[in-house]
């Protein structure tokens, strides 16, 4: 764990091909978004591959603080790491039992679980990530050695 906290790079560009797997696997499954009235279907693999280059830009944001020999806050560091990994899993399980929720197979153990309300969460705690990203970047650059 020390060594994500102090190189979280390697943890951000581990994830990027779990994205791309698994865009891979789920290519043909799509996710209603609904915004007021108005319903969205997007195919996964498009989310899964934008959020494989997002995880690969934070990646090289980080590997760029490294590269300046920047100090990094390490409790950020820690927390946005820790935010990333709670919207990872529920964003993944999501995608791998959405299809399943669709076609309402009720001898299912996801019975009563509501899958787009855990990807909305897993949403919310992305945006939180991102925070603590940008904060801790901008600090490690304004920051003096």
């Amino acid at each position: 764990m020390k060594t994500i906290i102090k190189k979280p790079h390697l943890f951000f560009f581990s994830i990027v091909p779990i994205f791309i797997i698994v865009g891979f696997i789920k290519r043909n499954e799509i996710i209603d978004v609904a915004l007021y009235d108005t319903l969205f279907a997007v195919k996964v693999h498009y989310w899964c591959y934008f959020s494989a280059a997002f995880s690969g830009i934070i990646g090289l944001n980080y590997y760029l603080i490294h590269w300046l020999q920047k100090p990094l806050v390490q409790i950020l560091s820690l927390f946005h790491v820790i935010f990333q990994i709670a919207a990872i899993v529920p964003f993944i399980f999501c995608i791998f039992f959405i299809n399943e929720k669709r076609s309402y197979n009720y001898d299912s153990f996801l019975n009563g679980v509501d899958l787009y309300s855990v990807l909305s969460t897993s949403f919310l705690l992305f945006l939180v990530s991102f925070l603590l990203h940008l904060l801790n970047f901008f600090i490690s650059l304004i920051s003096k050695k």
